[in-house]
């Protein structure tokens, strides 16, 4: 009876932690990409006031 727990935990034991890790870096990579839209939207606005503007633009 313990032979065969043993074999059922470590059956499900190397599923369950790749599934784990995949599920902690997949949080983790969407946390970094919600962060780049908000980067780039900042630097395009950032080199936008540093351009010259020209009447055609102002008015």
């Amino acid at each position: 009876m313990a032979n065969a727990a043993l074999r059922a935990i470590r059956f499900w034991a190397y599923p369950a932690t790749v599934m784990t890790l995949w599920v902690v870096v997949s949080a983790l990579l969407l946390f970094q990409l919600a962060t780049v839209l908000p980067s780039i939207a900042s630097a395009a606005s950032v080199q936008r006031l540093l351009q010259p503007r020209g009447c055609d633009d102002v008015c």
